[in-house]
């Protein structure tokens, strides 16, 4: 029998007589090739959710304070997730449906929701895991003007005018309006596209400066007047359409000193996610997510998290209302979807909108419930729901004549018991037939087989399960002898 080893990430092309491998709820690991084993790639189930804390409303933020504390925006509410696991409201700031962004300087948070009035900030605790954090207060200084983002660069935060082309910041190390006014002075423009500054982000020591179509780069050049200074003939032609989307990642071996993501576009087209490094960016979604993405329509309410867990950095990009998300392992350079289950077994919207990691764990906030969940490689369901999870195999063609499939076996970890739907498409990936069910073992040396799988020119097989079974999938084995007709 051949081997037939799965590789890569979700690959729906164009036409699906040319590929329709779905990686669903599944993110593929690479096995190093210097370690002599049989197969290439090993499918691990994407982490399930329990909660761990109710408060109520839609999730607008989830952010991990310098100190290592969980800050959380639900509704109107701001909620401080405690180490052990329970929730407490610090605060409350005006409700719209919008995200909202935070970003802190070691002793004080601030946060911004899109608006030209919204802004609040208040003190934080003394020292790290203390919990008491000051009033929240709204901020009424003339010279802020709102932010749909907010970075910070030594000491500075960074605000972007909505709908403008200025970009501004607060007075280095402000602690309240009074004793570290703003300076309306302290106001820049973009100086290349001209275009409506859509968000802003830093990293490293340079400052993004994202428009419609084009992105530019300052830095702090500790100027009296104004604190920064554009870079010099550097620009990355590609912009932003959704600021919510911007996100730092950190140090893998394919982001050398960290780097920047977004959801973009340019001049010629619409809908690519780029990754930046140092004052460098390139589009890393590939040709059927840049088809997914595009085919969505609207884009500017997208939103996006960025988490780490077993050493896969996550970038899940969500765009409201659709039934999946497109989520991108920075550490493998591989996509994968993400999605949940309705009560009618329907796929859905993923429940977490936004991430952040604190505490040693992994949380997210619920979309619409208020749910706060801890994000865990051993729940094997989404708080009692089933986790669809999907693996379309590549196309099998016995050079271009019909093959006798006489024996499907499949190369997965057993141990759990649930049973796998495996179904298969001859018409080139256009329709799938009936299931046909296969039970993994209850222990390990177990090798689940189908036979008598009928005849085909181009195959393509796909195997689906919703059991709350710790497996991996590796591949299958097939048994196929062309035959002349």
């Amino acid at each position: 029998m051949a081997r037939i080893n799965l590789s890569g990430g979700s690959y729906d092309a164009r036409a699906v007589s040319v590929a329709a491998q779905r990686v669903l709820n599944l993110y593929a690991e690479p096995i190093p090739a210097g370690d002599g084993e049989p197969i290439k790639y090993a499918y691990y189930l994407t982490p399930g959710l329990k909660v761990s804390a109710q408060s109520s409303g839609v999730c607008r933020c989830a952010y991990q304070t310098t100190q290592g504390d969980a800050l959380f925006v639900m509704d109107e509410k701001v909620v401080l997730l405690n180490s052990d696991g329970t929730a407490t409201v610090i605060g409350t700031i005006s409700y719209y449906s919008t995200p909202v962004r935070i970003s802190d300087n070691g002793t004080t948070v601030f946060i911004v929701d899109g608006t030209s009035t919204g802004g609040w900030y208040c003190t934080m605790p003394s020292k790290p895991g203390d919990g008491t954090y000051g009033a929240i207060t709204k901020i009424v200084d003339s010279a802020f003007y709102g932010s749909p983002t907010i970075s910070i660069l030594d000491t500075f935060f960074l605000f972007v005018n909505p709908d403008t082309t200025n970009w501004y910041t607060s007075p280095a190390q402000f602690a309240d309006e009074s004793t570290t006014p703003f300076d309306s002075l302290y106001v820049a423009s973009d100086t290349t596209s001209l275009s409506t500054i859509i968000g802003i982000g830093v990293l490293g020591q340079y400052i993004w400066i994202f428009g419609r179509w084009q992105t530019e780069f300052w830095y702090d050049s500790g100027s009296s007047d104004f604190p920064f200074a554009r870079v010099p003939g550097i620009t990355v032609e590609a912009g932003c359409i959704s600021p919510f989307t911007i996100c730092n990642i950190p140090t893998t071996p394919n982001t050398m000193n960290g780097a920047i993501m977004w959801l973009g576009q340019d001049r010629t087209g619409y809908a690519r996610v780029y990754l930046g490094q140092q004052t460098t960016a390139a589009p890393v979604s590939t040709f059927p997510v840049d088809g997914a993405l595009q085919d969505m329509g609207d884009l500017s309410n997208a939103v996006a998290s960025v988490y780490q867990q077993d050493g896969h950095v996550f970038y899940v990009l969500t765009v409201p209302g659709q039934s999946s998300s497109w989520v991108y392992d920075v550490s493998t350079g591989l996509w994968h979807e993400r999605c949940a289950l309705d009560s009618s077994g329907n796929e859905v919207q993923l429940r977490p909108l936004f991430w952040c990691a604190a505490y040693g764990k992994i949380w997210a906030g619920d979309r619409e419930n208020g749910a706060i969940y801890q994000v865990s490689l051993d729940a094997l369901d989404d708080d009692g729901t089933a986790i669809k999870r999907q693996r379309s195999f590549p196309h099998l063609l016995t050079e271009g004549v019909r093959g006798i499939h006489r024996k499907f076996g499949l190369d997965m970890q057993n141990g759990s018991g649930i049973t796998i739907d495996v179904d298969w498409s001859d018409d080139r990936g256009a329709t799938f037939g009936t299931v046909r069910q296969l039970a993994l073992g209850s222990t390990g040396n177990i090798w689940p087989t189908l036979w008598r799988l009928g005849m085909a020119r181009d195959r393509v097989y796909r195997l689906t399960w919703t059991g709350a079974g710790d497996t991996a999938l590796m591949g299958a084995f097939i048994d196929i002898d062309p035959v002349q007709t």
